[in-house]
């Protein structure tokens, strides 16, 4: 949790936390008691029970187009899709 105190500047956090035994909601919550206005992307390959309604879930094996579709929306200052 020290690494997450110095999120400062950070629009984006991407976690894949699948098969470490991690308590991806918890931690979730544990980072944003410091970094509260922080997106979150998690990857994997299913939706986290417990996980907070604002993250984002992103299903593995997912294309490059797709990642950066489901980013922009979530880096402040960006202006929304480009095509």
């Amino acid at each position: 949790m020290e690494l997450c105190a110095g999120l400062d500047g950070i629009g984006l956090l991407v976690l894949d936390t699948e098969g470490t035994g991690v308590d991806t909601p918890a931690l979730v919550r544990s980072i944003r008691k410091t970094s509260p206005g922080l997106s979150v992307l998690h990857i994997g390959t299913a939706p986290v029970p417990g996980m907070p309604s604002d993250v984002v879930h992103l299903v593995e094996s997912f294309t490059a187009e797709q990642l950066l579709e489901t980013v922009r929306p979530s880096v402040p200052g960006h202006p929304g899709p480009q095509r």
